[in-house]
Order: C-alpha cells, then sequence, then structure tokens
C-alpha cells in the first residue's frame, strides 16, 4: 500500500515569530501563529458546532507543542533531548471527572494587567 502523500511546509523561526490565542464567548476561538520571515501567518479554525474529534485535536496540538518547548528549553540550556517517547494527551480520569464537575465558588478573576483566557 503505497503512503498517502500530504502538502509540508517547514518554516525557519526567528525571535520575532509569535502565536496567539484568542477566545471568544459565542464562536470557536482561534490559534494563531505568525512568522517574520518569510511572512507567514497560520489561523487554526474550528467550524461553529464542536464534536469530541476536535477536543481530541486540541489536547494533541497542547500536549504537543507543550514537548516542542520542553525539548527547546533543555537546547538553550545545554542539557541532553529527553527520551523518545510518545507524547501522552489524554487527561486523567481525575482530570476529566474535574473538567465534567459543575463549576463551585465564584468566578475567577483575571490579574491585573493580564487578558482573560479561557479553556
Amino acid at each position: 500500500m503505497a503512503a498517502r502523500r500530504m502538502p509540508v511546509l517547514a518554516v525557519p523561526v526567528d525571535a520575532r515569530a509569535g502565536a496567539d490565542f484568542l477566545g471568544y464567548a459565542n464562536r470557536s476561538p482561534l490559534l494563531t501563529i505568525a512568522t517574520a520571515r518569510p511572512a507567514l501567518l497560520v489561523t487554526l479554525t474550528l467550524p461553529a458546532h464542536l464534536e469530541a474529534g476536535h477536543v481530541e485535536f486540541a489536547r494533541q496540538l497542547a500536549a504537543t507543542a507543550w514537548a516542542y518547548a520542553v525539548a527547546v528549553e533543555r537546547r538553550y540550556r545545554g542539557l541532553p533531548p529527553l527520551p523518545e517517547v510518545p507524547v501522552p494527551y489524554t487527561l486523567t480520569a481525575k482530570a476529566q471527572a474535574a473538567l465534567d464537575a459543575p463549576s463551585e465558588g465564584p468566578e475567577p478573576v483575571p490579574l491585573p494587567g493580564g487578558r482573560e483566557v479561557t479553556a
């Protein structure tokens, strides 16, 4: 069976690159990744009606981004890479139960000077 082809793009990143998350009350959130040279803007969008697959994708993305950040920081600090292991992205039963439980107590208040970001 032949491997399925898909487009791939590798973009060099410099110190002026950035990522931004924008959460909205009545629509799906946006994740934007931008680089300066070459100029590139990638925005991940989701449909208005979210399904379990969208949540799984977001969890995979977050876990992979965290692993990437750890690897970059270790290289920056001159530390050896961590052993090659699969990146876990599923929540533990305890964490999932905390997300499913009705919220109790007062709503969180953003810190002064910070942006309110909801997950």
